[in-house]
């Protein structure tokens, strides 16, 4: 039997499955992908044979010991939180930083710096206007990255604007992104049949991977609307039980068993809550809300994060003994469900796993 294009197994096995992660990375990309907000469609079959826009996606099969040989240069020993090198609580010192920001504020913190620093030329990043869904956004200054800061909990196609900062001839940027758009532009980066196909991918120096056990479909900004009596929402906070969603008048508390329902379907198939393939991964602490949690994971993200600590822009301290064992057994959990899923579909799975990973996931994880 001939096998479809692989434009059409794109379009059937991701789009039209719902299993589209929104990364956005292929718009751009193909002239026949485009989006509409969070939305992406092709507007028209692609009549090449072949096609790179498959090969990239984060929801298509990933060979996930190939993409630690190729970030780390060797395969992971901690089979819950991927290769890594520390863990930290970390925040930033810089005052308007930690004004603008959520958390610690080391996101904005990185970003400014390698941009200011002169490493990166720009910093590929969402932004949220009036708490709606957020925008791709090109940061040249670190005031552009200020008006970023903050968490945002829907899927916005953030990479789309890659490509458009490639085009604008923009050279070695720094990528904000949630585990799958991180995946995306690896895949991309180790795409070797047509080198120039990678272009936009190899453009980005340094990789910044956020948190993300899910995220909303946009029309949760209706939703929150409606429960705060339509004010101006300023920032919204999910700790634990309950989203806070900080307005001009105050918070409003909503709990989370009431967003459920707008939690995208393919989050719950994402095998990589703490994006494992950055240069650092960067989330809350879940303890204390003046900190982050920084994962470094490459040698390029352990220099960077030196020289952050170096000009005295970021402070880090030793990450709670008691408290690791609880990040480690929330992936555990997150992976161990997704995997019990990929059973019961018979076999479902974009990730590329061996015996040995597959093991180490179901036995606990951690060979340290």
């Amino acid at each position: 039997m001939e096998q479809p294009k692989l434009f059409m197994r794109l379009k059937q096995e991701v789009m039209e499955s719902g299993d589209c992660t929104r990364c956005g990375l292929c718009v751009g990309l193909c002239p026949y992908i485009k989006t509409l907000d969070e939305r992406i469609a092709f507007i028209h079959d692609c009549g090449r044979e072949d096609g790179n826009c498959y090969r990239i996606c984060p929801r298509t099969p990933s060979d996930w010991p190939e993409f630690d040989r190729q970030v780390f240069g060797q395969e992971r020993e901690d089979h819950s939180l991927g290769h890594y090198m520390e863990v930290l609580y970390a925040r930033s010192l810089d005052k308007d930083i930690a004004q603008a920001s959520q958390y610690g504020g080391v996101v904005s913190c990185l970003a400014s710096y390698l941009v200011e620093s002169g490493v990166s030329q720009a910093a590929i990043l969402t932004k949220a206007d009036n708490y709606g869904p957020p925008k791709p956004f090109i940061a040249r200054t670190r005031e552009e990255i200020l008006s970023c800061a903050g968490s945002n909990y829907s899927a916005s196609p953030t990479l789309a604007i890659l490509n458009d900062g490639v085009r604008q001839g923009l050279d070695n940027l720094v990528t904000v992104g949630r585990p799958c758009q991180i995946l995306a532009i690896r895949k991309m980066q180790g795409l070797r049949e047509v080198p120039e196909h990678n272009l936009s991918a190899r453009k980005v120096n340094f990789c910044i991977g956020l948190f993300c056990f899910w995220s909303l479909e946009t029309e949760v900004y209706a939703f929150l609307q409606a429960k705060t009596g339509g004010k101006t929402i300023k920032k919204m906070d999910i700790p634990l039980n309950y989203a806070v969603v900080t307005t001009e008048e105050g918070e409003v508390q909503i709990p989370v068993d009431e967003l459920r329902s707008f939690i995208r379907p393919t989050c719950q198939r994402c095998f990589d809550p703490t994006a494992e393939f950055a240069d650092v991964s960067v989330g809350s602490t879940e303890d204390d809300p003046e900190w982050n949690t920084l994962i470094i994971r490459s040698l390029r993200g352990q220099e960077v994060v030196k020289k952050a600590l170096a000009a005295g822009i970021l402070e880090t301290k030793p990450y709670p003994s008691e408290r690791l064992p609880l990040l480690r057994s929330a992936v555990l959990n997150k992976k161990r469900r997704v995997l019990d899923g990929a059973v019961k579909d018979k076999g479902y799975g974009y990730w590329g796993l061996s015996p040995e990973y597959s093991k180490g996931i179901e036995e606990g994880g951690e060979e340290r």
